[in-house]
Order: structure tokens, then sequence, then C-alpha cells
């Protein structure tokens, strides 16, 4: 929305049953931004529905685009600069007080669903598997990649229930000008293991062919050993999959279109290697 004066905002409208996403999104934003989160400022909220009148959240509209739309214009240097501003900001959501449980919250009196960590990652496949019918070519993956995770399970049992920002990946980072300017969407934080983000970031970069250097940065930064890049591996696969129940998905179109095979593909190839 640009004004008169062209100042510019985003709104963002939910309908009364998603409510809480904007309710979670403007309780995380009173809690972070302050403690140097660049999130944008909230203007104005109106978050009980009237007849005439759904639930929104006014924003201040940050300069930048996603990191995905402008990646491979990026220099390797700037991809560093942005995964040094990534650790930063996620170091500031981890210091917070750690959660009831594992898997999203959206404020800190509404506990998250899981136990454990396992239990919260296990919970990613079953959603993939509530996806896809019998006849879809994902389905094979689902025992394939509850192996790859059977893996890491001494690993699972020691992660901590830390918060930290599951979404700022190849989307919700703005950039400008080979700079990072804020995140966006933070309508949950999750709870548990932050190399998850790492994960997903990951296969959202094969997804789409592009090169992996920003992760190189990002786990030389946080200077990995052998046991965390190989978990990084497990959660890529985990998303593979997850990738994979989504295709074929209607979402929010008319009709449900049909199962890009080519996309599948590329999915495969990215699956097999890292499942080794």
């Amino acid at each position: 929305m640009t004004t008169s004066d062209q100042q510019k905002f985003v709104v963002r409208i939910a309908t009364p049953p998603t409510k809480r996403l904007l309710e979670g999104g403007v309780y995380w934003n009173q809690l972070l931004r302050p403690l140097g989160v660049p999130l944008p400022r909230l203007i104005a909220t109106s978050l009980e529905p009237l007849e005439t009148q759904f639930p929104f959240v006014v924003l201040e509209q940050l300069p930048g685009a996603d990191l995905f739309q402008i990646y491979q214009s990026l220099t390797s240097s700037q991809k560093l600069e942005i995964v040094g501003e990534l650790v930063r900001i996620q170091k500031i959501v981890s210091a917070l007080p750690e959660g009831g449980g594992f898997g999203f919250a959206s404020s800190y009196s509404e506990p998250p669903a899981y136990r454990t960590w396992k239990a919260a990652i296990l919970g990613i496949v079953e959603k993939a598997q509530q996806r896809m019918s019998y006849d879809h070519p994902g389905v094979t993956y689902l025992a394939r990649v509850k192996n790859v995770l059977s893996r890491c399970e001494d690993y699972f049992a020691a992660v901590r229930r830390v918060p930290f920002l599951d979404d700022t990946t190849t989307k919700n980072v703005l950039v400008d000008e080979g700079r990072l300017t804020g995140v966006v969407d933070v309508d949950q934080l999750f709870f548990g293991d932050s190399l998850l983000t790492i994960g997903l970031t990951r296969t959202s970069l094969l997804a789409a062919g592009f090169d992996i250097d920003y992760i190189e940065h990002w786990m030389n930064q946080l200077k990995f050993d052998q046991q965390q890049r190989q978990v990084v591996d497990a959660y890529s696969a985990l998303f593979c999959v997850d990738f994979m129940s989504e295709l074929g998905q209607r979402f929010n179109q008319e009709n449900q279109p049909e199962i890009d095979l080519e996309k599948f593909a590329r999915l495969e190839s990215i699956f097999e290697t890292l499942a080794g």
C-alpha cells in the first residue's frame, strides 16, 4: 500500500480462523524488535474481527527483495555478509527462554506441541504423508527419509528447546544492494535445533538449481563439525520429501495441478545425493 505522500506500508489480512498467525506476529515483533532483530515496525493492528472487517496488521515496508529473487546476482562476499547477519539474528533469538516443548509456538503462553525433537521432526514427515495420495511418486521416499533420520537419533535426543527463526531461508530474508535489510513474516518461533533452517535453505537452493556456497559460508561461520554437517544433510533430505509432497497440491489454486515430473526428478536426485 502506498499513501498519497508516497509512504509504503504492508497490510496483512487474516480471516477470523487464521487471526492467530497475526496475533503471533504481533507478539514476537514486540518481543524481538527491541532486542535488535530487524523486523518491520508495527503501524496499526486490529485483531478483533467485526461483521464488516477482517483482522489486519499494518507494517512498514522494508526495502529489498526476498533472497531467492536476487540470489544469483550476489557475490560470494555479499552472501558471507548476509549469513553473518543471520547468525547474529539467530543468536539474539536463541538467547530467549527455552520453550515448554518442541515445534512451533505463537507465544510463550502456548507451548509447542511435541515433547521430543525427534517427534517434531517426524511430524514434518507425517504432514508430507498426509499430502500424498497412495499413487503419489513421493510415497516411496517416506520410509527412506525416516531411515535417514534414524541415523541422527542420538543427536536428536540431546537437542534442547531453544527458540529460533525457522523460515529465514530463501524467503522472508530481505536483501537490498547486497545487504540484509530485514526479516519478515515471523508469526511463530520454532523451538529445537536451528540447523533445521540451514537444511531447509539448502534444499530450496538445490531445488532451484542454485549454487550452495551460501550454505558453506553458513556452516563455516558456525564452525560445524562432521556430525553437524551430517545432520544438515538429513534435514535437507527431509525437506526434499516435504517438497515432493507439495507437488500436485492445489493450495490456493482453483484446480488441482499435475505433478511437475521435472521438479520431482530434481528432488529425487538431490535426495539420492544426500541420503548416500
